[in-house]
């Protein structure tokens, strides 16, 4: 008889685990969730070597010269990306400044089609940031020395130089 209300009570025992695991899985089979989620950082890189060189002409004795042109190609996943452009100098004008030992000559970045030197260019000026547009860029970048106005008039013969930085925020 002992061993009989023994059995039953280890039957009892297993029959309510398995009613038990049984709730437990209906109750969990649809009603947890978990999360799913990244960040996708801002980001923008230039997309090929970067700008060339650029080499402008002037001449002092008629104030007249040629720009010269460069592409600066990016490739940007914000919202709102720019570039901003500094030298040495760093006037805080529209004005860079390229050095022949003790000489100075003017000279301006531009964007646009122009490329004359003229602040009428669309000038870029040191620390302003220019826009970008998300996806694919191609910002022409223009250098010319500053004519009229008589600013570089007094420049004297010399290889003149200058090293521009670019920086592109996301």
């Amino acid at each position: 008889m002992k061993f009989a209300n023994l059995a039953r009570t280890a039957i009892s025992l297993v029959a309510g685990a398995s009613l038990f695991a049984a709730v437990s899985a209906g109750a969990n089979a649809g009603g947890n969730t978990f999360n799913v989620s990244t960040t996708i950082a801002s980001s923008c890189s230039v997309t090929d070597s970067g700008p060339a060189d650029l080499t402008p002409t002037y001449d002092p004795t008629t104030d007249s010269g040629t720009g010269s042109e460069t592409v600066l190609n990016t490739d940007c996943n914000g919202t709102t990306p720019s570039v901003t452009f500094t030298d040495p100098e760093d006037l805080g004008t529209n004005d860079f400044v390229m050095a022949s030992g003790a000489n100075i000559l003017y000279f301006q970045i531009s964007t646009g089609a122009s490329c004359t030197g003229i602040p009428g260019d669309n000038p870029i000026y040191e620390h302003n940031p220019v826009s970008l547009q998300p996806g694919p860029n191609a910002l022409d970048i223009c250098a010319a020395v500053i004519t009229g106005g008589g600013v570089n008039t007094s420049a004297v013969a010399g290889s003149y130089s200058d090293t521009v930085t670019y920086s592109i925020a996301p």
